[in-house]
Protein backbone atom coordinates (compact mmCIF):
# COMPACT_ATOMS: atom_id res chain seq x y z
CA UNK A 1 0.00 0.00 0.00
CA UNK A 2 3.06 1.96 0.60
CA UNK A 3 4.00 1.79 -2.95
CA UNK A 4 0.95 2.23 -4.27
CA UNK A 5 0.96 5.61 -2.48
CA UNK A 6 4.88 6.90 -3.25
CA UNK A 7 4.18 6.00 -6.81
CA UNK A 8 0.54 7.42 -7.30
CA UNK A 9 1.49 10.65 -5.99
CA UNK A 10 4.89 10.87 -7.66
CA UNK A 11 2.64 10.44 -10.96
CA UNK A 12 -0.27 13.00 -9.66
CA UNK A 13 2.57 15.66 -8.76
CA UNK A 14 3.98 15.42 -12.68
CA UNK A 15 0.31 15.57 -14.02
CA UNK A 16 -1.23 18.66 -14.80
CA UNK A 17 -4.76 16.85 -14.25
CA UNK A 18 -5.88 13.36 -13.03
CA UNK A 19 -6.10 10.28 -15.44
CA UNK A 20 -7.29 7.15 -13.71
CA UNK A 21 -6.47 4.91 -16.78
CA UNK A 22 -3.16 6.08 -17.92
CA UNK A 23 -2.44 6.08 -13.96
CA UNK A 24 -3.42 2.78 -13.59
CA UNK A 25 -2.04 0.92 -16.24
CA UNK A 26 1.61 2.62 -15.47
CA UNK A 27 1.91 2.15 -11.49
CA UNK A 28 0.28 -1.19 -11.66
CA UNK A 29 0.36 -2.39 -14.94
CA UNK A 30 -3.03 -4.46 -14.63
CA UNK A 31 -6.52 -3.51 -16.25
CA UNK A 32 -8.30 -0.17 -15.49
CA UNK A 33 -11.45 -1.85 -14.45
CA UNK A 34 -9.62 -4.00 -11.87
CA UNK A 35 -8.33 -0.82 -9.92
CA UNK A 36 -10.61 1.98 -11.20
CA UNK A 37 -12.48 2.08 -7.45
CA UNK A 38 -9.16 2.30 -5.68
CA UNK A 39 -8.15 5.55 -7.49
CA UNK A 40 -11.47 7.19 -7.05
CA UNK A 41 -11.64 6.78 -3.19
CA UNK A 42 -7.99 7.87 -2.94
CA UNK A 43 -8.17 10.52 -5.17
CA UNK A 44 -11.26 12.26 -3.25
CA UNK A 45 -8.75 12.34 -0.17
CA UNK A 46 -5.97 14.21 -1.37
CA UNK A 47 -5.49 17.36 -2.75
CA UNK A 48 -4.66 18.64 -6.43
CA UNK A 49 -1.03 18.03 -6.97
CA UNK A 50 0.45 17.09 -3.51
CA UNK A 51 3.89 15.78 -3.02
CA UNK A 52 5.47 13.63 -0.77
CA UNK A 53 7.09 16.46 0.58
CA UNK A 54 4.32 18.32 1.65
CA UNK A 55 2.50 15.68 2.78
CA UNK A 56 6.06 14.98 4.89
CA UNK A 57 5.83 19.05 6.31
CA UNK A 58 1.98 18.57 6.88
CA UNK A 59 2.77 15.78 9.43
CA UNK A 60 5.60 17.10 11.04
CA UNK A 61 3.58 20.51 11.36
CA UNK A 62 0.22 18.83 12.85
CA UNK A 63 -0.60 20.39 15.94
CA UNK A 64 -0.79 17.26 18.34
CA UNK A 65 2.37 16.30 17.40
CA UNK A 66 4.15 19.76 18.53
CA UNK A 67 2.43 19.45 21.41
CA UNK A 68 5.21 16.65 22.70
CA UNK A 69 7.97 19.42 22.64
CA UNK A 70 5.42 22.27 24.41
CA UNK A 71 4.93 19.46 27.05
CA UNK A 72 9.09 19.24 27.49
CA UNK A 73 8.99 22.44 27.62
CA UNK A 74 6.25 23.17 30.41
CA UNK A 75 6.78 19.90 32.49
CA UNK A 76 9.79 21.55 34.50
CA UNK A 77 6.50 23.73 36.31
CA UNK A 78 5.64 20.52 37.92
CA UNK A 79 8.95 21.05 40.21
CA UNK A 80 9.12 24.58 40.57
CA UNK A 81 7.96 26.89 44.25
CA UNK A 82 6.45 23.89 45.39
CA UNK A 83 6.14 24.33 49.08
CA UNK A 84 5.28 22.92 52.69
CA UNK A 85 3.78 26.23 54.00
CA UNK A 86 1.58 29.07 52.58
CA UNK A 87 0.67 32.93 53.06
CA UNK A 88 -1.91 34.61 55.13
CA UNK A 89 -4.32 34.97 52.42
CA UNK A 90 -6.80 32.84 53.86
CA UNK A 91 -8.82 31.94 51.10
CA UNK A 92 -6.91 28.66 50.93
CA UNK A 93 -8.37 27.69 54.22
CA UNK A 94 -11.52 28.20 53.04
CA UNK A 95 -11.44 26.41 50.21
CA UNK A 96 -9.92 23.33 52.15
CA UNK A 97 -12.51 23.54 54.73
CA UNK A 98 -15.10 23.35 51.86
CA UNK A 99 -13.61 20.47 50.46
CA UNK A 100 -13.54 18.93 54.07
CA UNK A 101 -17.56 19.56 54.03
CA UNK A 102 -17.87 17.34 51.11
CA UNK A 103 -15.77 14.40 52.24
CA UNK A 104 -17.97 14.40 55.40
CA UNK A 105 -21.50 15.37 54.12
CA UNK A 106 -21.80 18.53 55.74
CA UNK A 107 -22.97 21.79 53.46
CA UNK A 108 -20.48 24.42 52.10
CA UNK A 109 -20.80 27.24 55.10
CA UNK A 110 -19.83 24.76 58.22
CA UNK A 111 -16.12 26.18 57.71
CA UNK A 112 -16.28 27.86 61.32
CA UNK A 113 -16.04 30.99 59.12
CA UNK A 114 -18.58 34.30 60.30
CA UNK A 115 -19.66 35.81 57.64
CA UNK A 116 -19.75 39.58 58.39
CA UNK A 117 -22.24 41.75 56.03
CA UNK A 118 -20.64 44.85 57.34
CA UNK A 119 -17.11 43.18 55.35
CA UNK A 120 -18.56 41.08 52.24
CA UNK A 121 -15.11 41.93 50.62
CA UNK A 122 -13.17 39.87 52.97
CA UNK A 123 -15.29 36.56 51.28
CA UNK A 124 -18.78 34.99 50.80
CA UNK A 125 -20.31 32.53 53.31
CA UNK A 126 -18.87 30.06 50.57
CA UNK A 127 -16.95 29.68 47.66
CA UNK A 128 -18.56 28.24 44.73
CA UNK A 129 -18.37 24.11 44.65
CA UNK A 130 -16.28 23.35 41.71
CA UNK A 131 -12.78 23.91 42.93
CA UNK A 132 -13.65 22.47 46.66
CA UNK A 133 -14.82 19.38 44.29
CA UNK A 134 -11.50 18.96 42.89
CA UNK A 135 -9.15 18.92 45.73
CA UNK A 136 -12.05 16.82 48.19
CA UNK A 137 -10.10 13.80 47.10
CA UNK A 138 -6.72 15.36 48.50
CA UNK A 139 -8.53 16.90 51.49
CA UNK A 140 -9.26 13.26 52.52
CA UNK A 141 -5.68 11.84 52.16
CA UNK A 142 -3.73 14.80 52.71
CA UNK A 143 -5.58 17.21 55.36
CA UNK A 144 -3.50 20.45 54.98
CA UNK A 145 -0.49 19.61 53.45
CA UNK A 146 0.41 22.05 51.34
CA UNK A 147 2.80 20.45 48.75
CA UNK A 148 0.21 17.63 47.39
CA UNK A 149 -2.27 20.63 46.35
CA UNK A 150 1.10 22.52 45.03
CA UNK A 151 1.26 19.56 42.69
CA UNK A 152 -1.82 18.94 41.89
CA UNK A 153 -2.16 22.74 40.52
CA UNK A 154 1.25 22.24 38.81
CA UNK A 155 -0.14 19.51 36.49
CA UNK A 156 -3.15 21.87 35.88
CA UNK A 157 -1.07 25.22 35.38
CA UNK A 158 0.55 22.82 32.61
CA UNK A 159 -2.44 21.91 30.59
CA UNK A 160 -3.52 25.81 30.95
CA UNK A 161 0.25 26.25 29.27
CA UNK A 162 -0.66 23.07 26.35
CA UNK A 163 -3.47 24.97 25.66
CA UNK A 164 -2.45 28.26 25.51
CA UNK A 165 -0.19 26.98 22.53
CA UNK A 166 -2.73 25.22 20.38
CA UNK A 167 -4.73 28.72 21.18
CA UNK A 168 -1.74 31.02 19.72
CA UNK A 169 -0.25 28.43 17.06
CA UNK A 170 -2.81 28.95 14.52
CA UNK A 171 -1.81 32.81 14.24
CA UNK A 172 2.28 32.84 15.47
CA UNK A 173 3.39 29.51 14.41
CA UNK A 174 3.99 26.30 17.40
CA UNK A 175 7.49 27.57 18.13
CA UNK A 176 6.44 31.29 18.82
CA UNK A 177 3.46 30.01 20.32
CA UNK A 178 5.47 28.13 22.84
CA UNK A 179 8.03 31.12 23.80
CA UNK A 180 4.81 33.50 24.40
CA UNK A 181 3.15 30.81 26.67
CA UNK A 182 6.15 30.52 28.46
CA UNK A 183 6.53 34.36 28.69
CA UNK A 184 3.01 33.89 30.82
CA UNK A 185 3.03 30.69 32.58
CA UNK A 186 6.75 30.72 33.50
CA UNK A 187 6.34 34.67 34.97
CA UNK A 188 7.26 35.03 38.71
CA UNK A 189 4.17 36.00 39.25
CA UNK A 190 2.36 32.91 37.83
CA UNK A 191 5.30 30.74 39.66
CA UNK A 192 3.88 32.32 42.84
CA UNK A 193 0.27 32.13 41.93
CA UNK A 194 0.74 28.45 41.35
CA UNK A 195 1.63 27.78 45.54
CA UNK A 196 -1.13 29.35 46.40
CA UNK A 197 -4.15 26.85 47.18
CA UNK A 198 -6.76 28.97 44.87
CA UNK A 199 -9.36 28.56 41.94
CA UNK A 200 -7.51 30.73 39.80
CA UNK A 201 -5.32 28.68 37.96
CA UNK A 202 -8.01 25.67 37.33
CA UNK A 203 -10.58 28.64 36.15
CA UNK A 204 -8.18 29.76 33.77
CA UNK A 205 -7.50 25.70 32.31
CA UNK A 206 -11.45 25.89 31.87
CA UNK A 207 -11.24 29.42 30.50
CA UNK A 208 -8.51 28.84 27.83
CA UNK A 209 -10.10 25.27 27.10
CA UNK A 210 -13.91 27.04 26.48
CA UNK A 211 -11.64 29.35 23.97
CA UNK A 212 -10.03 26.38 22.00
CA UNK A 213 -12.87 24.61 21.43
CA UNK A 214 -15.25 27.39 19.76
CA UNK A 215 -12.33 28.69 18.22
CA UNK A 216 -12.01 25.14 16.11
CA UNK A 217 -12.20 24.75 12.36
CA UNK A 218 -15.22 22.36 13.66
CA UNK A 219 -16.89 24.41 15.74
CA UNK A 220 -20.20 23.69 13.59
CA UNK A 221 -20.99 20.47 15.40
CA UNK A 222 -23.62 20.51 18.07
CA UNK A 223 -21.53 17.78 20.08
CA UNK A 224 -18.73 20.23 20.10
CA UNK A 225 -20.75 22.35 21.01
CA UNK A 226 -22.16 20.78 23.75
CA UNK A 227 -18.87 20.10 25.56
CA UNK A 228 -18.40 24.01 24.98
CA UNK A 229 -21.32 24.49 27.28
CA UNK A 230 -20.19 21.49 29.97
CA UNK A 231 -17.00 23.50 30.25
CA UNK A 232 -18.58 26.73 30.74
CA UNK A 233 -20.62 25.35 33.01
CA UNK A 234 -17.77 24.19 35.08
CA UNK A 235 -16.21 27.14 34.35
CA UNK A 236 -18.94 29.02 36.64
CA UNK A 237 -18.89 26.84 39.44
CA UNK A 238 -14.90 26.77 39.95
CA UNK A 239 -15.60 30.54 39.66
CA UNK A 240 -18.34 32.98 39.40
CA UNK A 241 -17.10 35.64 37.04
CA UNK A 242 -17.02 32.18 34.74
CA UNK A 243 -20.85 33.46 34.12
CA UNK A 244 -18.87 35.63 31.48
CA UNK A 245 -18.90 32.49 29.08
CA UNK A 246 -22.94 32.03 28.64
CA UNK A 247 -23.02 35.96 28.91
CA UNK A 248 -21.05 36.04 25.25
CA UNK A 249 -22.59 32.91 23.85
CA UNK A 250 -26.17 34.94 24.74
CA UNK A 251 -24.80 38.18 23.49
CA UNK A 252 -23.44 36.89 19.89
CA UNK A 253 -26.34 35.29 20.11
CA UNK A 254 -28.83 37.74 19.64
CA UNK A 255 -25.67 39.79 17.74
CA UNK A 256 -26.73 37.26 14.75
CA UNK A 257 -29.93 37.41 15.29
CA UNK A 258 -30.07 40.96 14.63
CA UNK A 259 -28.17 41.29 11.52
CA UNK A 260 -30.24 38.14 10.24
CA UNK A 261 -33.45 40.08 10.78
CA UNK A 262 -31.84 42.96 9.48
CA UNK A 263 -31.19 41.17 6.18
CA UNK A 264 -34.92 39.29 6.31
CA UNK A 265 -33.94 36.29 6.67
CA UNK A 266 -36.74 33.65 8.36
CA UNK A 267 -36.84 32.24 11.66
CA UNK A 268 -35.82 29.08 11.23
CA UNK A 269 -32.60 30.32 9.23
CA UNK A 270 -32.06 32.15 12.28
CA UNK A 271 -32.71 29.57 14.75
CA UNK A 272 -30.02 27.60 12.39
CA UNK A 273 -27.24 29.99 12.85
CA UNK A 274 -27.57 30.14 16.67
CA UNK A 275 -28.92 27.14 17.48
CA UNK A 276 -25.02 25.46 19.12
CA UNK A 277 -25.15 28.91 20.98
CA UNK A 278 -28.15 28.61 22.88
CA UNK A 279 -27.51 25.02 23.44
CA UNK A 280 -23.90 25.89 25.51
CA UNK A 281 -25.35 28.60 26.84
CA UNK A 282 -28.77 26.60 28.36
CA UNK A 283 -26.08 23.45 29.16
CA UNK A 284 -23.68 25.40 31.34
CA UNK A 285 -26.52 27.36 33.09
CA UNK A 286 -28.09 24.20 34.07
CA UNK A 287 -24.96 22.93 35.47
CA UNK A 288 -24.47 25.87 37.44
CA UNK A 289 -27.85 25.88 38.67
CA UNK A 290 -27.60 22.23 39.48
CA UNK A 291 -24.43 22.98 41.49
CA UNK A 292 -25.79 25.43 43.02
CA UNK A 293 -29.19 23.31 44.26
CA UNK A 294 -26.79 20.30 45.39
CA UNK A 295 -23.83 22.21 47.40
CA UNK A 296 -24.97 25.62 47.99
CA UNK A 297 -27.69 25.37 50.45
CA UNK A 298 -27.51 27.69 53.55
CA UNK A 299 -25.38 30.28 51.93
CA UNK A 300 -27.73 33.02 50.34
CA UNK A 301 -27.04 36.13 51.26
CA UNK A 302 -23.45 36.26 51.98
CA UNK A 303 -22.28 36.19 47.89
CA UNK A 304 -20.53 38.90 46.19
CA UNK A 305 -23.59 41.16 45.02
CA UNK A 306 -23.17 42.40 48.32
CA UNK A 307 -19.50 43.86 47.52
CA UNK A 308 -21.34 45.91 45.12
CA UNK A 309 -22.25 49.75 45.59
CA UNK A 310 -24.51 50.24 43.07
CA UNK A 311 -24.08 54.59 43.21
CA UNK A 312 -20.17 53.89 43.12
CA UNK A 313 -19.79 51.77 40.23
CA UNK A 314 -18.50 54.33 37.89
CA UNK A 315 -16.07 54.89 40.29
CA UNK A 316 -15.42 51.38 40.41
CA UNK A 317 -14.78 51.44 36.87
CA UNK A 318 -12.57 54.24 36.87
CA UNK A 319 -10.30 52.99 39.17
CA UNK A 320 -10.22 49.16 37.85
CA UNK A 321 -9.00 50.75 34.49
CA UNK A 322 -5.71 52.21 35.80
CA UNK A 323 -5.59 49.01 37.76
CA UNK A 324 -5.98 46.36 35.23
CA UNK A 325 -3.86 48.64 32.64
CA UNK A 326 -1.01 48.71 35.26
CA UNK A 327 -1.69 45.10 36.06
CA UNK A 328 -1.17 43.80 32.78
CA UNK A 329 1.87 46.37 32.21
CA UNK A 330 3.44 45.15 34.83
CA UNK A 331 2.84 41.36 35.00
CA UNK A 332 5.74 41.74 31.89
CA UNK A 333 8.55 43.60 34.12
CA UNK A 334 10.62 41.24 36.20
CA UNK A 335 11.79 44.60 38.45
CA UNK A 336 14.05 41.56 40.65
CA UNK A 337 16.16 40.69 37.39
CA UNK A 338 18.93 43.22 36.83
CA UNK A 339 17.28 43.73 33.08
CA UNK A 340 14.52 44.56 34.06
CA UNK A 341 14.70 47.88 31.66
CA UNK A 342 13.74 44.82 28.79
CA UNK A 343 10.31 44.79 30.10
CA UNK A 344 9.39 48.57 30.44
CA UNK A 345 9.13 49.02 26.15
CA UNK A 346 7.86 45.59 25.34
CA UNK A 347 5.36 45.61 28.07
CA UNK A 348 3.84 48.97 27.20
CA UNK A 349 3.83 47.12 23.20
CA UNK A 350 1.94 44.31 23.94
CA UNK A 351 -0.43 46.46 26.17
CA UNK A 352 -1.06 48.87 23.43
CA UNK A 353 -0.77 46.03 20.53
CA UNK A 354 -3.61 43.87 22.70
CA UNK A 355 -6.23 47.50 23.39
CA UNK A 356 -5.57 48.15 19.34
CA UNK A 357 -6.09 44.05 18.15
CA UNK A 358 -9.56 44.03 20.24
CA UNK A 359 -10.28 47.45 18.45
CA UNK A 360 -9.70 46.26 15.21
CA UNK A 361 -11.64 42.77 15.29
CA UNK A 362 -14.71 44.41 17.21
CA UNK A 363 -14.53 46.82 14.51
CA UNK A 364 -15.04 44.14 11.93
CA UNK A 365 -17.51 42.48 13.56
CA UNK A 366 -17.38 41.20 16.73
CA UNK A 367 -16.85 37.71 16.99
CA UNK A 368 -17.60 35.07 19.90
CA UNK A 369 -14.28 35.76 21.43
CA UNK A 370 -14.26 39.43 21.48
CA UNK A 371 -17.54 39.33 22.88
CA UNK A 372 -16.18 36.47 25.65
CA UNK A 373 -13.12 39.54 26.19
CA UNK A 374 -15.69 42.11 26.01
CA UNK A 375 -18.19 40.85 28.58
CA UNK A 376 -15.18 39.14 30.93
CA UNK A 377 -13.67 42.56 31.06
CA UNK A 378 -16.85 44.56 31.54
CA UNK A 379 -17.30 41.86 34.89
CA UNK A 380 -13.87 42.71 36.10
CA UNK A 381 -14.32 46.60 35.85
CA UNK A 382 -17.43 47.12 37.32
CA UNK A 383 -16.57 44.71 40.53
CA UNK A 384 -15.32 47.48 43.34
CA UNK A 385 -12.56 44.76 44.13
CA UNK A 386 -9.26 45.86 43.47
CA UNK A 387 -6.80 44.14 44.89
CA UNK A 388 -6.51 41.35 42.78
CA UNK A 389 -3.20 42.36 40.48
CA UNK A 390 -2.87 39.75 37.03
CA UNK A 391 -4.66 37.11 38.96
CA UNK A 392 -8.19 37.98 37.78
CA UNK A 393 -6.50 38.39 34.31
CA UNK A 394 -4.61 35.04 34.17
CA UNK A 395 -7.39 33.50 32.08
CA UNK A 396 -7.17 36.35 29.58
CA UNK A 397 -3.94 36.08 29.21
CA UNK A 398 -3.50 34.03 26.00
CA UNK A 399 -6.51 36.57 24.51
CA UNK A 400 -4.02 39.27 25.11
CA UNK A 401 -1.12 37.42 23.25
CA UNK A 402 -4.19 36.93 20.49
CA UNK A 403 -4.95 40.31 20.26
CA UNK A 404 -1.47 41.91 20.17
CA UNK A 405 -0.32 39.41 17.29
CA UNK A 406 -3.31 40.40 15.24
CA UNK A 407 -2.03 44.12 15.96
CA UNK A 408 1.42 42.96 14.86
CA UNK A 409 0.66 40.67 11.89
CA UNK A 410 -1.00 43.84 10.38
CA UNK A 411 1.94 45.95 10.83
CA UNK A 412 4.69 43.24 9.96
CA UNK A 413 2.92 40.91 7.49
CA UNK A 414 1.63 36.99 8.34
CA UNK A 415 5.55 35.93 7.48
CA UNK A 416 7.27 38.52 9.31
CA UNK A 417 4.90 37.82 12.43
CA UNK A 418 6.15 34.58 13.57
CA UNK A 419 9.75 35.56 13.98
CA UNK A 420 9.29 38.82 15.48
CA UNK A 421 7.16 37.57 18.21
CA UNK A 422 9.39 35.03 19.14
CA UNK A 423 12.02 37.69 19.26
CA UNK A 424 10.33 39.63 21.68
CA UNK A 425 8.94 36.30 23.79
CA UNK A 426 12.82 35.53 24.33
CA UNK A 427 14.37 38.41 26.20
CA UNK A 428 11.54 38.89 28.10
CA UNK A 429 12.05 35.04 29.20
CA UNK A 430 15.80 36.08 29.41
CA UNK A 431 14.64 38.34 32.42
CA UNK A 432 13.01 35.19 34.35
CA UNK A 433 16.26 33.11 34.08
CA UNK A 434 17.57 34.64 36.76
CA UNK A 435 14.95 33.69 39.24
CA UNK A 436 14.20 30.12 38.45
CA UNK A 437 16.34 28.78 40.49
CA UNK A 438 15.43 30.61 43.58
CA UNK A 439 12.21 29.00 43.11
CA UNK A 440 13.42 25.29 42.97
CA UNK A 441 14.45 25.49 46.73
CA UNK A 442 11.99 27.88 47.97
CA UNK A 443 11.92 27.07 51.40
CA UNK A 444 14.64 29.69 51.71
CA UNK A 445 11.81 31.96 52.50
CA UNK A 446 9.40 30.87 55.05
CA UNK A 447 5.75 32.26 54.74
CA UNK A 448 4.37 34.04 57.93
CA UNK A 449 1.09 32.72 57.90
CA UNK A 450 -0.95 30.01 59.53
CA UNK A 451 2.35 26.93 59.04
CA UNK A 452 4.69 29.34 60.39
CA UNK A 453 5.97 27.73 64.35
CA UNK A 454 5.24 30.77 66.23
CA UNK A 455 1.42 30.96 64.58
CA UNK A 456 0.83 27.03 64.87
CA UNK A 457 1.19 27.26 68.41
CA UNK A 458 -0.82 30.32 68.87
CA UNK A 459 -3.20 28.75 67.27
CA UNK A 460 -2.92 25.24 69.08
CA UNK A 461 -2.84 27.78 72.62
CA UNK A 462 -6.24 29.46 71.64
CA UNK A 463 -8.06 26.12 71.06
CA UNK A 464 -6.84 25.18 74.53
CA UNK A 465 -8.16 28.64 76.16
CA UNK A 466 -11.67 28.61 73.91
CA UNK A 467 -14.44 26.81 73.76
CA UNK A 468 -16.35 25.53 70.98
CA UNK A 469 -18.98 27.73 70.92
CA UNK A 470 -16.42 30.32 71.08
CA UNK A 471 -16.45 33.35 68.34
CA UNK A 472 -13.14 34.63 68.11
CA UNK A 473 -12.44 38.16 66.46
CA UNK A 474 -9.10 37.89 64.07
CA UNK A 475 -8.13 39.59 60.89
CA UNK A 476 -7.57 36.26 59.21
CA UNK A 477 -10.63 34.30 60.21
CA UNK A 478 -11.48 31.70 57.94
CA UNK A 479 -7.25 30.53 58.77
CA UNK A 480 -8.06 30.86 62.41
CA UNK A 481 -11.21 29.00 61.74
CA UNK A 482 -9.61 26.32 59.66
CA UNK A 483 -6.80 25.75 62.05
CA UNK A 484 -7.57 26.29 65.46
CA UNK A 485 -11.06 24.49 65.10
CA UNK A 486 -13.40 27.63 66.49
CA UNK A 487 -15.66 29.82 64.98
CA UNK A 488 -13.76 33.39 63.49
CA UNK A 489 -15.13 36.49 62.19
CA UNK A 490 -13.74 40.19 61.41
CA UNK A 491 -14.87 43.11 61.36
CA UNK A 492 -13.90 45.82 59.00
CA UNK A 493 -10.70 46.95 59.54
CA UNK A 494 -11.14 50.32 58.30
CA UNK A 495 -14.49 50.40 59.98
CA UNK A 496 -15.27 53.79 62.39
CA UNK A 497 -15.89 53.59 66.21
CA UNK A 498 -19.42 53.52 65.57
CA UNK A 499 -19.24 51.13 62.66
CA UNK A 500 -17.55 48.72 64.66
CA UNK A 501 -19.76 48.47 67.54
CA UNK A 502 -22.81 48.07 65.28
CA UNK A 503 -20.97 44.79 63.35
CA UNK A 504 -20.22 43.43 67.00
CA UNK A 505 -23.75 43.76 68.22
CA UNK A 506 -24.41 41.97 65.39
CA UNK A 507 -22.24 39.04 65.17
CA UNK A 508 -21.72 38.80 69.31
CA UNK A 509 -18.11 38.02 69.77
CA UNK A 510 -16.66 36.12 72.58
CA UNK A 511 -13.09 36.86 72.21
CA UNK A 512 -10.68 39.05 70.48
CA UNK A 513 -7.35 37.81 68.77
CA UNK A 514 -4.50 40.50 67.89
CA UNK A 515 -1.37 39.47 65.83
CA UNK A 516 1.65 41.88 65.37
CA UNK A 517 2.42 40.65 62.19
CA UNK A 518 -1.06 41.57 60.98
CA UNK A 519 -2.17 45.28 62.16
CA UNK A 520 -5.64 45.65 62.70
CA UNK A 521 -6.26 49.72 63.90
CA UNK A 522 -10.07 49.55 64.23
CA UNK A 523 -9.48 46.35 66.65
CA UNK A 524 -7.07 47.55 68.46
CA UNK A 525 -8.58 50.96 69.29
CA UNK A 526 -11.80 48.81 70.32
CA UNK A 527 -9.88 47.43 73.10
CA UNK A 528 -8.26 50.18 74.24
CA UNK A 529 -11.51 52.14 74.54
CA UNK A 530 -13.12 48.99 75.90
CA UNK A 531 -11.05 47.68 78.65
CA UNK A 532 -13.41 47.66 81.40
CA UNK A 533 -15.58 44.93 78.92
CA UNK A 534 -12.72 43.12 77.78
CA UNK A 535 -9.79 41.20 80.17
CA UNK A 536 -6.54 39.91 78.54
CA UNK A 537 -6.97 36.49 78.29
CA UNK A 538 -3.02 35.29 77.24
CA UNK A 539 -0.55 36.83 75.58
CA UNK A 540 3.45 36.19 73.60
CA UNK A 541 5.69 37.89 71.84
CA UNK A 542 3.72 38.00 68.76
CA UNK A 543 -0.33 37.49 69.79
CA UNK A 544 -2.63 38.88 72.43
CA UNK A 545 -5.73 37.03 73.12
CA UNK A 546 -9.27 39.18 74.84
CA UNK A 547 -11.95 37.56 76.55
CA UNK A 548 -15.25 39.65 76.08
CA UNK A 549 -16.73 40.20 79.49
CA UNK A 550 -20.64 39.55 80.25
Amino acid sequence: MCCFIQNYVKICSQSSKWNENALAHQVFHIPKQQIYWVFNIFASRLPDRMTLKTKFSAFFLNRKLFLIPALLVFIPLLFLNIRSDHDWGDDFAQYLAQADNIVHGKTMAETGYIYNPQYPSLGPKAYPPGFPLMIAPLVNRYGNQVSAYNYFISILLILTALVSVLLLCKRAGWPAAILLSAMVYYNPYTLRLKAEIMADIPFALLFALFLWIVSREWNKKTSRWIIAGIVAGLAITVKSIGIALPLALIVYGLQYAIIQLSRKQSLKTIWTGIKNQVIAAIISLTIYLGFNLVFMSGTSGGGYLNIYDFNKITEAFATNIYIYSEAIRMFFINPDSPLYWIGFPLASLIFAFFISGLLISVSKKPNLIDWITIVYIGLLLIYPYHNSGFRFLLPLAPVILWYSLETLQIISGPKALKWISATVALPVLLTYLQLIPGYCIPEKEANDGPYATHVSAAFNKVKHLTDNDSRIVFIKPRALARFSERSSLSENPLSSAPEIYKEFDLLKPTHFLLYSGLPDPALQHYLKTNQTEVRLLWRDEFFELYQKMN
